[in-house]
């Protein structure tokens, strides 16, 4: 499971993913980008994006940007809790407890009797409707 649904961008859940789990990470376009596994022309636009929105800084290094997280931004505690809980989820592993065998259950259910008139109204083809065969035992045992 991911957070396609929430956040359609795969850039942008990247961007954010590598913020939540490094924050105190700061570095250029093209360094987060190498880090992120990314373009650095899409890392660069989604920094932007995310900069303006607020969840990120960026400040002046020589004559580039360096971005790092504002951990005072206020929905990061969400998007935090988001990602670490997909993280959780997505790492969780299942014990299987028990396995069954269908030869020998199917073997075994093989051998529970069927009554007599089960097995009459089973093989046999019908041309008129169940109700209409039941309608008529209930008046030949007085019910009707």
């Amino acid at each position: 499971m991911d957070l396609s649904f929430l956040i359609p961008s795969k850039t942008r859940r990247t961007v954010l993913a590598y913020f939540v789990a490094n924050p105190k990470a700061t570095g250029g376009v093209r360094e987060l980008a190498r880090e992120m596994g990314i373009a650095p022309q899409l890392a660069y636009r989604e920094l932007v994006n995310l900069e303006g929105w607020g969840f990120l800084f960026s400040s002046k290094r020589g004559n580039q940007r360096a971005f790092r997280l504002n951990e005072r931004f206020p929905l990061y505690p969400g998007v935090k809790e988001i990602f670490l809980s997909f993280q959780k989820e997505n790492n969780r592993t299942i014990e299987i407890v028990k396995t069954y065998d269908w030869k020998k259950l199917s073997a075994h259910y093989k051998k529970i009797p069927i009554p007599e008139e089960l097995i009459k109204g089973l093989t046999s083809k019908r041309t008129k409707p169940r109700a209409y065969d039941e309608e008529k035992l209930l008046k030949k045992k007085g019910f009707l």
